[in-house]
């Protein structure tokens, strides 16, 4: 059975909505009106400072940038203001209330990051459970084989633990793996093959060498046999 190891993809694969906190935005926009939100807009404080940018709106909510964090604001919580969305929590704010809501999100994953638990890659496809969790990584049984994979490259999702790739993706990588180990291993059943190789040539040359004595010493052998033999004919007619 193989045991693969799949670490850069897995690392390098974003999961969608971990690094997004929902900040704890007030519940009712600042009383200046509905506000348009925008992608690329300027969010302000009350007080005219600048919260963050606006990333991305999909009509419910508005995440936004601050430069630290980024936090998923209910359009509720924003006004309309002369520069723009205006927000009532100042940047410091909205970055301390996004900090405590990922803590404690990162702590309750952690929670169900263990030995059993059911993984789903991000196409929402069952990719296999966890088997073990240690410092090397997370061991995951897979329909393919166990395979090692970072801690990092885990992380919630709406049916419960996500990996950050999908089921081909990770197929891929341990096919990759496993060429690699594979190629690795003919490279070294090559490398013993040749060396098994040039040692029976050795030992074959050897026992030529060895042999040639005695092939050399049973001509040796039979040339005197055979000149007697000569003599002894040579013999007769006298």
């Amino acid at each position: 059975m193989k045991h693969f190891a799949v670490f850069a993809l897995a690392s390098a694969a974003a999961l969608p909505g971990t690094a997004l906190a929902q900040a704890a935005a007030p519940a009712q926009a600042p009383a200046t009106g509905a506000a348009t939100v925008a992608t690329g807009a300027t969010v302000y404080d009350t007080s005219g400072g600048v919260v963050g940018t606006v990333e991305s709106t999909d009509g419910t909510n508005a995440v936004v940038n601050t430069g630290t964090v980024k936090a998923a604001i209910p359009l509720t919580s924003l006004g309309q203001g002369a520069q723009g969305p205006v927000l009532a929590m100042t940047k410091a704010q909205l970055e301390a209330a996004a900090g405590q809501q990922q803590a404690q999100a990162t702590a309750d994953f952690k929670s169900k990051l263990v030995p059993g638990a059911t993984v789903y890659g991000t196409g929402g496809t069952q990719l296999g459970t966890i088997k073990s969790i240690d410092a090397s990584g997370v061991t995951l049984t897979t329909a393919d084989g166990p395979v090692v994979l970072p801690t990092s490259g885990f992380g919630p999702g709406p049916q419960g633990i996500v990996l950050g790739m999908t089921a081909a993706q990770l197929k891929a990588a341990m096919t990759a793996a496993g060429g690699g180990s594979a190629a690795a291993s003919s490279s070294s059943s090559s490398s013993t093959t040749a060396g098994d190789m040039a040692a029976g040539t050795t030992a074959a040359t050897g026992t030529e060498s060895a042999s040639t004595p005695g092939t050399t010493a049973d001509a040796s052998t039979t040339a005197p046999g055979a000149t007697t033999t000569t003599t002894k004919a040579k013999r007769k007619p006298r």
